[in-house]
């Protein structure tokens, strides 16, 4: 019988297709697209804010190699590797802006370049979310076009340690551990000590490291090498910049800083001294879990580490999936965060944000590796993903809050330096110049001058260095004029001009007050004869460009004018001191004047108001400044000495030093409020036989005399009382 069923299962058999080449599906550049973000927000949030000025540790960075100012004291703490950084931009343009619009692109490719190193030790996903996690942070974005050193340490140290681990099985992985820790110790040289201690360690105990320890060796030798050097030239060698630093830094040794820390989380950028509270406590919910997750991801890595120990030795072996990164990858980075911590958290008593940054960058990576693995380990992965992004999704959007606060206070900041700066190029200083007193660094820089402190961290000057360059350059002493603060004592006598905008008055020597002073009457009288030459239809011969240098009435102490006019001075310290009582006029809330009764007192140098607590002149002036009293003019019509008024600011006395001076030496009922008068005009009015006279005493001007009728008017408002 004939077989038929063959032929038809030939023919019903397909025809073989050409094997088809597998569809190879490219993964996702998460990383770069962090990186690409990362970018975004500085040039959209924080680069519009902070683009026109430099903040006080970046004017002191920058200042090293700018060709165009001089260069600000550099302390024992500070590493010169930042600066050099930025010295190629910094020499190429003056603009602030290029320069932060450059330092954001530069920061997001150096964050993209450092997490790269991890995608050969954890799968690409957890190293994107780790770079997420740390480039959502306000504190990173907001470095991120500083010119600071701690970002360029945490993104150095996330790249070192992944080198570190790549060492045993790439030959290459010892040159770029040796340049990264030579990089990250040339930027922050205590940083890199700190980072260095674990791996030599870890190099020391395992045999598969050993390699690491000339790279690291090597490394740290190099980076310190110009710290070393810089430390025998200025400092006496290593020793003395270490006593130096720690007597910067308040005194290095055990202080638990970890409550500054807390905080500090949502800002301020610098807490010192940390007596503030923590603002927004519902936005540290990711602060205060990183202890929780560290513990978690280092058990997971242990309890991983025995299971695995466990099926070799039943002979199961080994998995070699790499959806385990084991436990080195996940134990060292966080060993090496604890490490680079300690200084800030256990060593000084303030706290920054940015002193953690290093700490934060290397806890990133396990605690990424440990949310993909919770997603793997659970019932329902998607589920669990979803639960996982939104928590991320909170934690970027209350880190962004954060961030725009945090920036826009920035700018206010700095803002303040570069008004402040502009205030002092009115008054005539000009390069070559010098600025000491508050905030002086900053200030300097953005004026193009010299900065110099006589006191505290910064000390770079003698007082009597600082009177010898102040007699033949152009010099600015800053004071803040709230809380009472005043000049020093070599400053007592100087003119002070309140730079409207800012917190400061701009104290001045007394010659160089007068030259602004008479170049301010020669500009006034300009401007008015070009108002009147415009009425007439003449063409103006005034220079706008040069008018304005005197934007507010000058201010100095009683000790000021008795320098300047000794004469008057006394003739109108005696009047007052006629009578105990004289006439104190303030501006109401309304702006209407109220007159009441006060006390004076002339003591250390200074007119003193004094009175109750509550009352409602103290109340007026603590919302207007401006004052004007009148000498008790007696019972006689004859007003023997004339009649004498002195304007100008009360300034609240706040320091319990200072009221505990003044009520030793007066003897006050208490409680009191207690006002120190600068002044601005002192007036004295005397018949005579040729009739009534009127003398005009301002700060940095001589004594006019003039008709009734000639009193130019009360000095105008403070613009920032």
């Amino acid at each position: 019988m004939e077989n038929t069923a063959a032929p038809a299962a030939a023919a019903a058999r397909p025809r073989p297709h050409p094997p088809r080449t597998p569809r190879h599906r490219r993964r996702a550049p998460w990383l770069a697209v962090v990186a690409v973000g990362y970018a975004a927000v500085q040039l959209a949030v924080v680069v519009p804010h902070v683009g026109h000025a430099l903040g006080w540790d970046e004017s002191v960075y920058v200042s090293q190699v700018d060709p165009r100012t001089p260069s600000a004291y550099f302390s024992a703490p500070r590493s010169r590797g930042i600066s050099m950084l930025v010295s190629p931009v910094v020499a190429a343009t003056s603009s602030i802006t290029v320069l932060r619009v450059l330092l954001a692109v530069l920061s997001a490719g150096a964050l993209y370049a450092a997490f790269r190193v991890w995608n050969r030790l954890l799968p690409r996903g957890p190293v994107a979310l780790a770079a997420l996690l740390f480039a959502g942070l306000w504190i990173t974005a907001i470095s991120g076009p500083a010119v600071m050193p701690n970002l360029w340490v945490a993104l150095g140290a996330v790249a070192a340690v992944g080198w570190f681990l790549r060492l045993p099985t790439e030959l290459h992985a010892r040159w770029w551990l040796a340049a990264l820790v030579a990089g990250v110790t040339l930027v922050r040289t205590p940083d890199g000590g700190w980072l260095a201690l674990p791996l030599l360690v870890a190099a020391l105990r395992v045999r598969a490291w050993r390699p690491a320890l000339a790279p690291l060796v090597g490394g740290l030798l190099l980076g310190a090498a110009q710290w070393i050097g810089e430390a025998y030239e200025r400092f006496g060698g290593i020793g003395g910049r270490l006593d130096v630093s720690s007597e910067v830094e308040g005194g290095m040794g055990l202080h638990f800083a970890v409550g500054a820390a807390l905080r500090s989380l949502n800002g301020p950028q610098l807490c010192r001294p940390c007596d503030v509270s923590l603002t927004h406590p519902e936005l540290t919910l990711w602060w205060l879990s990183l202890p929780v997750l560290t513990l978690t991801a280092i058990s997971v890595a242990l309890r991983d580490r025995h299971a695995r120990r466990t099926r070799m030795r039943v002979g199961l072996g080994q998995p070699s999936a790499p959806q385990d990164p084991g436990a080195p990858v996940t134990v060292l980075p966080i060993v090496c965060a604890a490490s680079l911590a300690v200084p800030y958290l256990l060593l000084i008593d303030y706290s920054a944000p940015r002193f953690l940054m290093p700490s934060y960058a290397l806890l990133a990576l396990p605690l990424a590796a440990l949310g993909f693995r919770a997603v793997r380990a659970a019932r329902s992965p998607r589920h669990m993903a979803t639960a996982l992004a939104i928590v991320v999704l909170l934690q970027l959007a209350s880190q962004f809050a954060v961030l725009t606060h945090t920036a826009a206070v920035s700018e206010k900041t700095t803002g303040r330096y570069r008004t402040a700066a502009e205030g002092l190029t009115r008054l005539g200083l000009r390069p070559p110049c010098l600025v000491a007193g508050d905030r002086a660094l900053p200030v300097a820089y953005h004026a193009g001058c010299a900065s110099a402190q006589t006191a505290g961290n910064n000390r770079s000057i003698s007082v009597s260095g600082l009177l010898r360059r102040a007699a033949h350059e152009p010099t600015a002493l800053l004071v803040r004029r709230d809380g009472g603060a005043r000049p020093p004592s070599y400053a007592r006598t100087w003119i002070g001009f309140p730079l409207p905008g800012t917190a400061w008055s701009a104290y001045l020597p007394p010659h160089q007050a007068r030259q602004v002073a008479s170049r301010g009457a020669g500009e006034a009288l300009q401007s008015r004869q070009s108002r009147q030459s415009r009425k007439s239809g003449q063409k103006a011969s005034d220079n706008p460009a040069n008018m304005g240098a005197m934007t507010t009435y000058p201010i100095t102490s009683w000790a000021g004018f008795q320098a300047a006019e000794p004469g008057f001075a006394t003739a109108a310290q005696e009047r007052f001191e006629r009578y105990r009582t004289h006439v104190l006029a303030t501006l109401r809330q309304d702006g209407s004047p109220r007159l009441t009764p006060l006390e004076v007192t002339f003591r250390f140098g200074e007119l003193w108001l004094g009175m109750m607590p509550d009352s409602r002149k103290a109340v007026d002036l603590r919302r207007d400044r401006r004052f004007s009293i009148q000498a008790n003019p007696g019972a006689d019509t004859g007003t023997p000495g004339g009649d004498v008024r002195v304007s100008g600011r009360a300034v609240e006395v706040t320091d319990p030093d200072s009221l505990a001076r003044f009520a030793a030496e007066v003897h006050p009922p208490e409680p009191f409020h207690l006002f120190r008068a600068e002044v601005t005009e002192v007036v004295q009015t005397e018949a005579g036989e040729s009739g009534l006279s009127l003398r005009t005493w301002r700060p940095g001007q001589p004594v006019r005399v003039v008709r009734p009728g000639a009193d130019d008017g009360p000095p105008p408002a403070d613009e920032t009382s």
